[in-house]
């Protein structure tokens, strides 16, 4: 029941507790003798209990179907594998009695070392307050409300999770496009659904996991710039950037019209301003309230590229085991996270292979040059295709082409150096060190491509050329300063007086670009934004890095304070009042007595009954209540590659001539008719027909239900 009681809300967060408790100490135990902060191991562990609570209950549910049984049996998976642990490692050098935090001077130290803990904390707050004021709250007339960022894609999850958790039928279907197979990134999903068939609220159940998840991203991003550049001030600097990004679309709100409209229409602010092609989203109010998978792929995906960083720089193959072991994880949380990891590692692959060649050849690495001037070129080079592709649209025609040929030229490049390091002194180390990693990888991310992700991109036709993102007009560099702005300008001198080990860490920034510019992976060409923001991580430390080196500088010392303020203001302007316009944000998602008929629902039909309703995007009956919906909003299936025009086109013809179109009910096994304002409104609803195939069996208000005879 959506609605939930307190002891289910209690079952549920412990029973999730158990498995983040249990991968912190399983974590703090393996890597014991490596060179961490008690904090990072702490990090890294809470991500190893997520995914053990993604994955294990689902290596059961395909025999028991996703239900309690299947939940118990990967929580006794995880005591086993918490056993194993225990009997194949040593006693941990790290015990909380000897845990230097325990005294609060060491606190207040960790604290002025590490003052972005307190930003994390106040943006923790941010986060929290708007979930629970965003995510179906009740109000005082019974219904149910959310706030701007949340009123669209929310109601897409809501429905994936009650019905996973509802249905139990493992794989699970659409329940908004019954008969197919969710082919979604669903684990972001059925996370929640591991709460809620405890009898947590939904609300709970929504919240809980996306709470550690957010902690998850921040915390591990923050450590990944950190051990990337050995500086807690570029880490802060940078993480402001990211999490606080906004562009220069402040520039628009110079009066107290637009402000006012800031905070009262829906999409007009400084970083979703369509029509002067401000096109980045704000990455807190944008991405990670409203896009779940996104979310939980960065609460993995940061942490990783921190693990794996000093994977590669201590060459600890305990450490790329476990780096493996999360890659491997990745495709069903969020597929664009581990896109954009394989070309992370094409990259960090490349150098390493470099660097072990030097080595065994006795020579000492040369400044590459190649790197430096592939900022200046890149940006030159995609001004001119831009040029070019303004006519005819002849560079995204050809983006699988060109994309193809700088492919198969950075294969050549790589190739040669495998092969020279394959046939040298240095093959153990690499095989025993990227080998694992990437064998790993293979095991388990290789069925959940060919069971899932391949074939929705293949039938769906998803990749396919396109040009420049979501540029509308723009000049190309102008478009990303306009976008990316403080952030972006100091970018650009910043990488080119990095030093030559952190260019080396920045180089996927522009394979990354090449290929999130040239190719895109969805129906929807904005969702290439999920690969750009992972290049946007890298230029944010490269920028902050930047902004330290000056700083450092003697000539700075008078100006810090006026050109700090500065530097606050024009970077984080745009993304306050974003944040703000979430703030204040409030819309009703769905009405009391709507809300009052979805519990009529869940009480009196079937979990897996199908219901006639329209295609809204809103839809209570699906979002609520889990049951199967004959087709659902277009918005979401058309992005996810479904075919459902022929079924949409039918809902009229079922609504508005019952009788007539019988056979459509039993075509798509219909259970039950739902009629409210909104088939109204949408439809001719025909109810005299409907009550001669049916029965009303539910009156309240505007909804009827109509059992099908």
């Amino acid at each position: 029941m959506f609605d939930g009681n307190i002891w289910g809300d209690i079952i549920g967060i412990l029973f999730y507790m158990l498995f983040q408790f249990s991968g912190i100490w399983m974590i703090n135990r393996i890597l014991a003798k490596e060179q961490f902060s008690i904090a990072f191991r702490c990090l890294i562990g809470s991500v190893a209990g997520t995914l053990a609570f993604q994955w294990f209950p689902i290596l059961f549910a395909f025999a028991l179907g996703f239900g309690i049984a299947a939940h118990l049996l990967g929580m006794c998976l995880q005591i086993l594998v918490c056993l194993v642990v225990w009997r194949r490692t040593q006693r941990s050098e790290i015990s909380w009695s000897s845990n230097p935090y325990r005294k609060g001077a060491q606190w207040l130290r960790l604290l002025k070392e590490n003052p972005c803990i307190v930003l994390m904390l106040v943006t923790l707050l941010f986060f929290i307050y708007c979930l629970f004021t965003h995510t179906i709250p009740f109000h005082s007339d019974g219904s149910m409300h959310t706030g701007q960022a949340t009123y669209g894609d929310m109601n897409m999850h809501l429905g994936f999770i009650t019905s996973i958790a509802n249905q139990k039928s493992f794989p699970p279907d659409y329940s908004i496009f019954p008969g197919t197979k969710l082919a979604y990134p669903f684990l972001c999903d059925s996370v929640s659904s591991g709460l809620y068939i405890w009898g947590a609220s939904l609300q709970i159940a929504y919240i809980f996991p996306m709470l550690i998840a957010v902690c998850q991203a921040m915390g591990g991003f923050y450590c990944f710039i950190k051990y990337w550049f050995q500086r807690s001030s570029t880490a802060f600097i940078a993480w402001v950037m990211f999490f606080l990004d906004g562009g220069l679309g402040f520039i628009y709100f110079t009066d107290m019209e637009s402000i006012a409209r800031n905070f009262n229409d829906f999409y007009y602010t400084p970083t979703s301003l369509g029509d002067m092609n401000l096109r980045v989203p704000q990455i807190i109010a944008n991405m990670l309230l409203p896009q779940r998978a996104t979310l939980f792929g960065w609460a993995v995906l940061f942490p990783l590229l921190a693990l794996l960083l000093y994977a590669i720089r201590k060459k600890s193959r305990k450490c790329f085991i476990i780096a493996g072991i999360f890659a491997g994880a990745l495709p069903m949380i969020h597929t664009h996270s581990f896109l954009a990891l394989g070309l992370v590692c094409t990259m960090w692959l490349l150098y390493d292979c470099k660097e072990l060649f030097s080595r065994g050849d006795g020579k000492k690495g040369k400044r590459n040059f190649a790197l430096l001037a592939a900022l200046p070129v890149g940006l030159v080079f995609f001004s001119v295709l831009q040029k070019i592709n303004e006519d005819e649209d002849i560079i995204s025609q050809n983006g699988m082409l060109i994309l193809g040929v700088g492919a198969g030229l950075l294969i050549l490049y790589i190739l040669y150096y495998l092969i020279r390091v394959l046939s040298g002194e240095a093959r153990k180390k690499l095989l025993t060190t990227w080998g694992i990693f990437l064998g790993i990888i293979l095991v388990l991310a290789i069925p959940q491509l060919f069971g899932w992700t391949f074939r929705q991109v293949g039938e769906a036709g998803f990749v396919r050329g396109f040009f420049n993102w979501s540029n509308t007009g723009d000049q190309y560099i102008w478009f990303y300063l306009k976008n990316f702005g403080l952030t972006f300008a100091l970018f650009l001198p910043g990488y080119i007086f990095a030093k030559k080990k952190n260019m080396q860490v920045a180089s996927p920034l522009f394979l990354i670009w090449f290929v999130a510019e040239l190719v895109v992976f969805q129906p929807n060409e904005y969702d290439n934004n999920k690969l750009l923001f992972i290049g946007f991580a890298f230029m944010c430390g490269l920028a902050a890095d930047f902004v330290v080196d000056i700083y450092e500088k003697k000539w700075t010392k008078l100006l810090k304070v006026p050109v700090a303020v500065v530097l606050v203001f024009f970077g984080t302007v745009s993304a306050i009042l974003t944040l703000g316009r979430e703030w204040v944000s409030d819309y009703e998602l769905y009405s009391d007595i709507r809300v009052e008929a979805c519990r009529y629902i869940e009480k009196n039909t079937k979990p897996d009954a199908v219901i006639l309703t329209a295609s809204n995007h809103n839809n209570e009956v699906a979002a609520l209540t889990g049951r199967n919906i004959v087709c659902g909003a277009g918005t979401f299936l058309y992005y996810h590659g479904v075919d459902y025009a022929d079924r949409e086109n039918e809902l009229p013809l079922m609504y508005g001539d019952p009788v007539t179109y019988k056979e459509l009910y039993k075509t798509y096994g219909v259970d039950y008719v739902y009629v409210s304002d909104t088939e109204r409104a949408t439809y001719e609803v025909n109810e005299e027909g409907l009550a001669e195939i049916g029965i009303c069996v539910y009156s309240l208000g505007d909804v009827r239900i109509y059992k099908v005879k």
